[in-house]
């Protein structure tokens, strides 16, 4: 999220102008069914827990995660007009191999392997949800048998 302040331009064109182009593609392709990912970051600074699907998230408080709120609203529209089935999945911070160095979970990682103190942020008062990118393919996977 912190690179989408800075390079805003980029989430414009992959988040916005990118799935606007996927689901033309379906529209014009007679595609009947999209899995997409949104975030959690739609979220934003809602407290409470545990989030669901149901809980109004018009407000967000980042670039990011107001072009995944418009990802949803696309796809709802192409979902009523067009009869495309979309299911939108709001995957929170997702790990494991291959991972994004500027991560969380490898910054930690590398200090702890290498003996090095691991730097908190928000004095520690920070939580996040974790997911592990086998969690999400096995998700993934079951959402396309069923």
């Amino acid at each position: 999220m912190r690179y989408s302040i800075t390079n805003p331009q980029k989430y414009i064109d992959s988040n916005i102008i990118a799935f606007f182009n996927i689901l033309e593609f379906a529209r014009n392709f007679s595609i009947k069914k999209i899995i997409y990912a949104s975030s959690s970051s739609v979220y934003g600074n809602i407290e409470k827990v545990p989030f669901n699907e149901g809980i109004n998230v018009d407000k967000p408080i980042s670039l990011y995660a107001a072009t995944k709120k418009s990802n949803e609203l696309m796809a709802h529209v192409y979902s009523h007009l067009f009869n495309i089935q979309t299911i939108g999945l709001r995957f929170f911070t997702v790990y494991g191999p291959w991972g994004r160095p500027d991560m969380a979970a490898i910054i930690f990682t590398k200090s702890i392997l290498n003996n090095e103190p691991i730097k908190l942020f928000n004095y520690g008062n920070n939580k996040r949800d974790f997911t592990f990118i086998s969690d999400i393919v096995e998700a993934i996977n079951l959402i396309i048998k069923n």
